[in-house]
């Protein structure tokens, strides 16, 4: 592929992930950021934390893969 396509596509890529909006791929799949908020993780040892929120990217394909012959 063209590295110029390539290095807009990433741009627009992450602008809307920034923006909280997902990104959907025809026949490829689709790019969401999933919030978490901030939470309490308690260990086995009894210590409890404060653990800070965050975003993740998360992707789904589309792709169907088939295992006939």
């Amino acid at each position: 592929m063209d590295t110029v396509f390539i290095k807009a596509f990433k741009e627009i890529l992450r602008e809307q992930l920034v923006e909280k909006n997902s990104v959907e791929i025809d026949g490829f799949g689709s790019f969401e950021v999933i919030h978490y908020e901030q939470h309490q993780k308690r260990y086995s040892n009894g210590k409890v934390v404060m653990m800070p929120p965050k975003d993740i990217l998360e992707f789904k394909s589309n792709i169907k893969v088939s295992n006939d012959n």
